[in-house]
């Protein structure tokens, strides 16, 4: 079983600057422990962008020395926070496509990761697929398809509504090209995605999907309000296994050992023995 982290909405600033009043470098130092603590044997940790808060170099640079902390190989991709230009000036490795769009695939044995570039560079909150990014895509899938490999996909902006109303003009733009891509791909297992900084997940048109709330800020959940309100409840992480049998998806987050208050212990009768730490 393929074992992968998904991460996202790290939002970090230039260095001692608080984002939303709290302090992003510390929450992502604490999501960066747990992953290589508790899951040093994931094969990949995918961060699904915004990567910082205002796209700037410096940004950048601050977020590449928390990300070279973490002890597994990770991939990153963009949001409507980055900026395309600045983040290849510091990453300059990132893998590319031929137009310069930061997308990429990784192949585990019958399992394509398919990662995508959602940045509108002309709109501050909604995402695009354009053309040349979907014929991209198109290539992605059918090569995996005629690999006998399934596919996950993860880009940073959902392409449909999750019903709540604050995110509706703030999902990938024009979605239809995309969503019928999707709909009509039997190979593709699973869509993974971040922006909304609230866990949600289920299944759309037959697509499974998950949403990772994000390192940064918590927007609590409202249906119907316009207004965003945040909290600054424990940074997250998913922690994803995925089979040919399918995608089980574990929303978690750090924890230190002082943070447990009792354990239990399986005994012979089935009642469980609690002790207090």
């Amino acid at each position: 079983m393929l074992k992968i982290i998904h991460v996202s909405d790290t939002h970090i600033a230039p260095t001692g600057q608080l984002v939303v009043g709290l302090d992003p470098h510390e929450r992502l130092r604490q999501v960066v422990h747990a992953i290589n603590t508790k899951h040093g044997d994931v094969a990949l940790c995918v961060i699904t962008g915004d990567l910082t808060d205002r796209g700037d170099e410096a940004s950048y640079r601050t977020f590449r020395e928390l990300v070279s902390e973490l002890k597994v190989p990770y991939r990153l991709l963009l949001g409507n926070h980055d900026n395309r230009a600045n983040f290849r000036r510091v990453f300059a490795d990132a893998p590319v496509d031929n137009h310069g769009f930061v997308q990429s695939t990784a192949d585990f044995g019958d399992i394509r990761l398919i990662f995508l570039d959602s940045l509108h560079d002309d709109h501050p909150g909604l995402g695009r697929l354009c053309n040349g990014r979907l014929q991209w895509l198109d290539a992605a899938l059918k090569e995996a398809a005629a690999a006998g490999r399934r596919s996950v996909v993860f880009v940073h902006h959902p392409p449909f509504s999750v019903g709540v109303k604050l995110f509706e003009e703030m999902l990938i733009e024009n979605p239809e090209p995309f969503l019928n891509r999707i709909i009509a791909d039997k190979s593709l297992m699973h869509l993974a995605f971040g922006h909304l900084h609230l866990t949600t997940a289920g299944s759309w048109n037959g697509v499974s999907y998950s949403c990772n709330r994000g390192v940064a800020h918590r927007i609590v959940l409202s249906l119907e309000d316009s207004v965003a309100e945040f909290i600054p409840s424990e940074p997250t992480f998913d922690v994803m296994l995925i089979s040919s049998s399918g995608v089980l998806v574990h929303h978690t987050a750090p924890v230190a050992d002082g943070d447990v208050i009792a354990r239990e212990y399986a005994t012979e009768d089935g009642r469980g023995r609690l002790v207090m730490v």
